[in-house]
């Protein structure tokens, strides 16, 4: 006898017509609000810090001590031989110049601007040369630029203080038999506290390394 085998036959199932199929519904639209109305977003983090100490630093030094850097105004002759130097090349070039092409016009509006030149280069070339300096406390001296070494012991009468003087504060006292001017601090604004801060933090070097312990 032959064995019939029937073979499993699929099911199939109907789809779902389009009509059938859940759409999923929009979101609501959020009401929008007045632009007066919305709220401030949050402060960021600001990318740049200004510095507080404005050309000035404090450091210690190899040799244990205190380095202050300020900043100062040049006043050596040589700035001031070459700020003349400066102001009358350039004016008498352009007083050449106006007296060449200035003939066909009065001679009071020529000389009248020969002056205004003159005015003018005269505040371009003195501007102020603006340098940094170093005030040095060791435990056994004070040094200036590097290069100018007062020792604490010949310092008769105690230790410089600062006093005020035409141009600013100054750093003064007597060294051996001399009454002597250390240097100078000027003010370049207003708002600038440069002598305070260095007569405090000059006032701190020297009672930490010339105070001796009993």
């Amino acid at each position: 006898m032959s064995t019939i085998i029937r073979r499993p036959q699929l099911v199939r199932t109907a789809r779902p017509s389009r009509t059938q199929v859940a759409i999923p519904q929009k979101a609501a639209a959020r009401p929008q609000v007045p632009a007066h109305r919305r709220p401030a977003p949050p402060p960021r983090s600001p990318n740049f810090v200004p510095e507080a100490h404005v050309d000035y630093g404090r450091t210690l030094t190899p040799q244990g001590g205190v380095a202050i850097t300020y900043k100062d105004i040049d006043q050596r002759l040589r700035h001031i031989l070459a700020r003349t130097m400066l102001w009358l090349t350039f004016t008498s070039g352009e007083a050449s110049f106006i007296g060449h092409h200035g003939a066909y016009h009065a001679a009071w509006l020529s000389i009248a601007l020969i002056v205004v030149v003159g005015v003018v280069n005269w505040l371009i070339v003195c501007k102020p040369i603006e340098v940094l300096r170093t005030i040095e406390v060791r435990p056994d001296c004070l040094i200036l630029d590097g290069q100018d070494v007062f020792w604490c012991s010949k310092m008769e009468g105690g230790w410089p203080t600062f006093q005020k003087g035409s141009e600013g504060q100054v750093l003064s006292g007597i060294y051996g038999t001399r009454f002597v001017e250390y240097l100078t601090v000027r003010r370049f604004d207003e708002l600038d506290r440069a002598p305070e801060v260095l007569a405090s933090h000059l006032q701190q070097a020297m009672q930490q390394l010339w105070t001796r312990p009993f």
